[in-house]
């Protein structure tokens, strides 16, 4: 079973200074409903670390100390 999921899996490789979308968790706050957004951003990498995890800063840089796994993100394109 392993073998068959991971041919159709394909890695996703995100660099220092991308632009991304964060995903809307069910259990935040924010996801006030059926047609409320899915998405939250954009936002800056600032450090990509091994096992999938980056450290993400707001455009403006206000907010510097948000840590997400690479399932919840996705790349923002202007």
């Amino acid at each position: 079973m392993a073998r068959a999921y991971n041919k159709k899996v394909h890695p996703r490789y995100f660099e220092v200074g991308q632009l991304v979308l964060k995903r809307i968790l069910s259990l935040q706050e924010e996801a006030k409903g059926k047609f409320s957004l899915n998405w939250q951003g954009p936002y800056l990498i600032k450090e990509v670390f091994s096992k999938g995890a980056l450290h993400l800063t707001d455009v403006e840089e206000k907010i510097t100390s948000i840590i997400f796994n690479v399932d919840t993100v996705k790349r923002y394109y202007i």
